[in-house]
């Protein structure tokens, strides 16, 4: 499994997230996931105690923090497609009249709430996600998926994904820096071309390097099955964590307020 900063820059740092064991990560991070995802749309105010419950754990992951919030804010203009299509929500009454002023827009409350529980939770599933990747090697990650009952044909599809996610990364980063070397470029029109060129090549670049690798993996035996990856015994202490989390998270989802 090839690695690189794309994938694990952060997953080998020693923090008490870092150290739980993968498998035991996996379930929480569906649990809590799942949790989110179920909150009804009337009890938004509970999203907030399952965004401290993820912001406390960020802390622990001691993650930086503008490497969580790239990953974020990657969802942040389709969040602001969807705001700039409110209006066309008409009220459905004046109980579900929201004034905006200025300018003085008139929303469907029942609109807005429901932008606002869609927003979050995927802004906060986005983040539990991210969470897990940041602090979880791939390989660990394909080891606890393949533990947790997911088909070798699975693991086998997301290893080759992300090994030629990491292919791509490093023929790039070497064609941008061979780009560099030869001096800037000026003006918009040779700036395009130069990344037209770029694309094209990157293409050829990764196919023939992807057919190396398939070659590789053909010469050591491999013949369209992955081998099982080897399994270990969750810690004891990891295995009551993981049940007390879930269960917190569990309350925290189904409790009234």
């Amino acid at each position: 499994m090839l690695t690189s900063d794309l994938l694990d820059k952060h997953a080998d740092l020693n923090s008490p997230l870092h150290r739980v064991d993968a498998r035991v990560k996996v379930v929480c991070a569906a649990a809590l996931i799942v949790a989110v995802l179920a909150v009804p749309i009337a009890q938004n105010p509970r999203l907030l105690l399952l965004a401290a419950v993820m912001g406390m754990a960020a802390i622990v992951s001691r993650l930086p923090a503008t490497w969580l919030a790239k990953r974020v804010l990657l969802l942040v203009p389709f969040l602001v497609i969807a705001a700039a299509l409110l209006p066309l929500a008409r009220p459905q009454g004046p109980d579900d009249s929201l004034v905006i002023t200025p300018p003085g827009i008139a929303l469907s409350a029942a609109a807005v709430a429901a932008y606002l529980s869609v927003s979050g939770k995927c802004l906060l599933a986005l983040f539990a996600a991210t969470l897990l990747v940041g602090t979880t090697r791939t390989v660990d990650l394909l080891r606890a998926g393949q533990a947790l009952g997911l088909p070798r044909t699975v693991t086998a599809l997301l290893s080759f994904a992300a090994t030629y996610l990491v292919v791509l990364s490093e023929e790039a980063g070497r064609m941008v820096t061979a780009r560099d070397s030869r001096g800037k470029v000026r003006g918009l029109i040779r700036n395009l071309r130069v990344a037209g060129s770029m694309a094209r090549a990157l293409m050829v670049r990764t196919f023939e390097r992807g057919e190396r690798i398939a070659l590789a993996m053909v010469a050591r035996g491999y013949r369209g099955r992955m081998p099982e990856l080897s399994r270990k015994t969750v810690p004891a202490g990891h295995v009551v964590l993981g049940i007390a989390f879930v269960g917190a998270v569990v309350v925290l989802s189904v409790v009234p307020l």
